[in-house]
């Protein structure tokens, strides 16, 4: 390997208080979740972090927006608008709770939801937006806050990649009607598989726990139709040891991101265009996001390929490709690039046009996927080997 060695890979920060944590909960013999004790542990503190009044565990960030949707009453022939630059379960937990994903537009300032473009879609169908935080990176909340109480809609925060930041004051997931979080692997904190649903309505609370649990309200009585989303005791107990040093982890994934920024930008704006967080938000870090510009010279993919075969490991292209041209999508709801489609859902059409930025950011976008093993070091390293990359023809 031309870098002598030197692999910089995304790997959680697992540590001896996690596996106690595990094993205490193991050798409990309580191991569903939230009735042991480490479920209640993480609800509690999660929603003690987040300044909400509701977290409920669950069993990934998926279930949790499907949770959600049903919750606030997504069903069939609503409309739910979505953001097209995004992973699956935003729009898929749509389609499972047999509505249909609207695509709206994203800024590529933050790669979340443009607010103009969202209340161009809305019909007298819409009944909800999720919101996706992408990266770490907070959507500019006050537009979308704006556009859901004029038009009476559920807003919903896919919070899965952006656990501890902030906006404007307030964490987000605590800034809609609802939050969903994902715990997997690569996020802020892991529980291996799982997730969490926050929200400061009791009636919204109420609702996410019947339905995470087969809609079960006694011994062996059902009063609706659930689901079995309930996270096990273990995933709960390392996730409740892992949240107890988020602001550890985050601080970690700062200082990595604040050297990358330093030695990157005498290329901001000529080779490539760098995540620039405002003042009134933190962003969590979970992916460095940049954008390359047309300058650079070669593909994308050919400069993804340079960089991992020099060590950088954790470079990850999320997403390469607009969820509305992806198989699922184009055999489920008919989508044509540029073309208008016609939904095979409750017999209505639906107009579809291009999201520019979303098909912009898609070709362009290049991230890195932030450890919290990352040191300065490491950061610098990965500086030198971007632009050695970008500038070698």
């Amino acid at each position: 390997m031309p870098n002598g060695g030197r692999v910089l890979r995304f790997r959680p920060w697992i540590t001896e208080d996690d596996a106690k944590a595990v094993v205490d909960a193991l050798m409990s013999g309580n191991l569903v979740s939230p009735y042991g004790k480490y479920g209640k542990l993480l609800e509690g503190e999660l929603a003690k972090y987040l300044n909400v009044k509701y977290a409920l565990a669950v069993s990934s960030g998926t279930t949790a927006l499907h949770l959600a949707l049903k919750a606030v009453g997504v069903g069939p022939g609503d409309e739910v608008i979505v953001p097209a630059f995004t992973f699956l379960a935003t729009a898929s937990s749509v389609l499972h709770s047999n509505a249909v994903p609207v695509f709206a537009d994203i800024s590529l300032e933050t790669l979340g939801l443009d607010p103009a473009s969202v209340e161009g879609k809305i019909t007298d169908r819409t009944k909800a937006i999720i919101v996706v935080h992408l990266a770490g990176m907070p959507a500019e909340m006050d537009g979308l806050i704006k556009v859901a109480r004029e038009h009476n809609l559920y807003l919903i925060e896919d919070t899965a990649q952006a656990l501890g930041a902030i906006y404007r004051g307030v964490k987000v997931g605590a800034l809609g009607d609802l939050g969903t979080f994902s715990f997997y692997p690569t996020k802020t904190i892991t529980s291996s598989e799982g997730g969490a649903v926050s929200t400061n309505s009791d009636e919204l609370a109420s609702r996410v726990r019947l339905l995470r649990s087969h809609g079960e309200t006694g011994k062996y009585y059902y009063e609706e139709l659930g689901y079995n989303y309930r996270m096990g005791e273990l995933q709960a107990a390392l996730g409740y040891s892992q949240l107890l040093r988020i602001e550890e982890i985050i601080r970690r994934k700062e200082a990595f991101a604040r050297v990358l920024t330093e030695e990157l930008s005498s290329l901001d704006n000529d080779l490539l265009i760098l995540p620039k967080p405002k003042p009134y938000v933190r962003h969590a870090w979970h992916i460095y996001q940049i954008l390359l510009t047309d300058r650079v010279g070669k593909p994308r993919d050919r400069v993804v390929e340079e960089l991992r075969a020099r060590g950088l490991e954790a470079v990850t292209v999320a997403y390469p490709i607009p969820l509305y041209e992806t198989p699922l999508f184009t055999k489920m709801i008919g989508h044509g690039k540029g073309c208008p489609w016609s939904c095979p859902f409750y017999g209505r059409k639906i107009e579809y046009k291009p999201l520019p930025n979303t098909e912009e950011a898609t070709r362009r976008v290049l991230g890195i996927l932030v450890s919290p093993h990352f040191t300065e070091d490491d950061a610098s390293y990965a500086a030198r080997i971007i632009k050695e990359t970008l500038t070698k023809q």
